[in-house]
């Protein structure tokens, strides 16, 4: 036996292995999995079961579009689209993981048909990926910003399925923690057919676990060429619909975590004290995830402040004043609002998850304020900061001092709108060079086709 057969027959075992703990943590999981409302949507199709409709229609040589959850869905979206221009008479089929996004992508791809059906991403063992495998026979697997499931790769490699990244990265954490296991998940990263990485520090990343360097290109960040303004009449629409002015001082803080409410109405409060006219002051926030709906709203409300609700089709009261927050409770809505900004923050960077997209108020030449975790988005953090489009503050008063600034200096405000918006523009495109990307490996699967994989080299 050959050193490369050897090789392969170790990670054979290995993935044998893998699937082994992995079905053994479900079964002693499944209880808890039934128990909770935020697992519990998808159980039957994440455990192989392909609902009727799907097994009647004919996907062979559909285009397999995976998107974790809200965030990963949004980023593919304009892919999606692209997709369907360039290929219409190729089936399209989306999956998520999470219920949220299985719900965007229900109402946004299937129901704009964008998409041919869409369903919940089964696990990673054989008997849960094996049925869809053969009910949709994808012409290729497509992956956004790389969920690595082993099991399921390894048997698309075997099934000459090719297997492609899109707006791939590894946070630092995963980084860390597949370096540990490097000898199993080198050979899950050989895996892949083609990988679009969103920058250069992504590329070495991926080369150094173990992807083929060939099959690695930066390809850009494909969510800056989702990130466009509505039109001007839907603005204004949207401004009256809320009860604004154009003299109201509007923040709009997205994708908040617990904590980051608390902060921001702290820093929205201080501006308040600083006119005679406080009223001009409006606060939107966006939780992160609709669970915490309820809990932002309690929180709201405990500061003795008047909830206004999207999901009640509220609008701020005009002789309110600063006493009022408007809860932007509903899925897929906050891009649009950013509109109406003055100046924006991005959650998810004063807890410890890695950030959320910063540039997306840039579409609209919004200033943002954000904290300094940003591990997710390190790389678009840290040019806009060299740009000087992005004020990152290390705690509550470094924000309130930063949304001080932007109130009072309006042509300050404005400099750092138009030096986002100039990096956005500079920085999209990523997604006509995915579709390349794709493209060049959906016409012939011998592209797919297994390279040897390398044997352990000794000492």
């Amino acid at each position: 036996m050959s050193s490369g057969q050897l090789a392969q027959r170790c990670h054979a075992l290995l993935i044998i292995a893998y699937q082994l703990i992995l079905a053994l943590v479900l079964f002693f999981a499944g209880p808890v999995l039934l128990l909770k409302k935020k697992v519990r949507p998808g159980l039957a199709q994440k455990f192989g079961s392909v609902p009727r409709e799907i097994r009647q229609q004919n996907f062979n040589d559909c285009i397999w579009i995976h998107a974790v959850s809200v965030g990963e869905f949004n980023a593919a979206l304009p892919l999606i689209k692209k997709l369907r221009e360039t290929h219409p008479a190729v089936p399209l089929v989306v999956s998520t993981t999470t219920a949220t996004g299985q719900s965007l992508a229900r109402e946004r791809a299937v129901g704009e048909n964008l998409a041919d059906a869409c369903f919940y991403f089964p696990f990673d063992l054989s008997f849960c990926f094996e049925p869809w495998l053969k009910a949709i026979a994808p012409r290729c697997f497509v992956t956004i910003e790389t969920e690595i499931w082993p099991a399921f790769i390894s048997r698309c490699r075997k099934k000459s399925i090719p297997v492609i990244a899109i707006n791939a990265r590894i946070s630092p954490r995963s980084f860390e923690r597949y370096s540990r296991v490097k000898y199993f998940f080198r050979r899950v990263f050989e895996s892949f057919t083609a990988i679009g990485a969103q920058s250069e520090s992504e590329r070495e990343r991926f080369t150094a676990l173990g992807a083929h360097p060939g099959a690695i290109s930066v390809i850009g960040n494909i969510k800056m060429d989702g990130l466009k303004a509505i039109a001007p009449e839907e603005i204004e629409a949207l401004r009256e619909k809320l009860g604004l002015t154009p003299d109201d001082f509007v923040v709009v803080a997205g994708s908040t975590h617990e904590s980051e409410e608390s902060l921001v109405l702290d820093a929205c409060r201080a501006l308040t004290e600083l006119d005679s006219q406080p009223g001009r002051v409006r606060l939107i926030i966006a939780p992160r995830h609709p669970e915490r709906f309820e809990r932002a709203a309690s929180i709201i409300e405990s500061r003795g402040l008047s909830l206004r609700r999207y999901s009640k089709n509220e609008s701020f009261s005009p002789d309110a004043g600063a006493g009022e927050v408007y809860l932007l409770d509903g899925l897929g809505q906050l891009s649009r609002y950013y509109c109406l900004a003055s100046a924006a923050f991005v959650g998810g960077t004063f807890v410890p998850v890695g950030g959320h997209n910063v540039a997306e108020p840039y579409a609209y030449s919004v200033p943002v304020c954000c904290g300094p975790g940003l591990s997710k988005t390190r790389d678009i953090a840290q040019s806009l900061t060299d740009r000087g489009a992005l004020l990152v503050c290390q705690n509550g008063a470094e924000l309130e001092k930063a949304l001080v600034m932007l109130y009072t200096d309006e042509e300050k405000r404005a400099a750092i709108g138009c030096l986002g918006a100039a990096w956005l523009k500079e920085n999209q495109g990523a997604v006509d060079r995915a579709l390349s990307l794709i493209d060049a490996h959906l016409e012939d699967r011998s592209t797919a086709e297994p390279r040897p994989l390398a044997a352990r080299k000794t000492k």
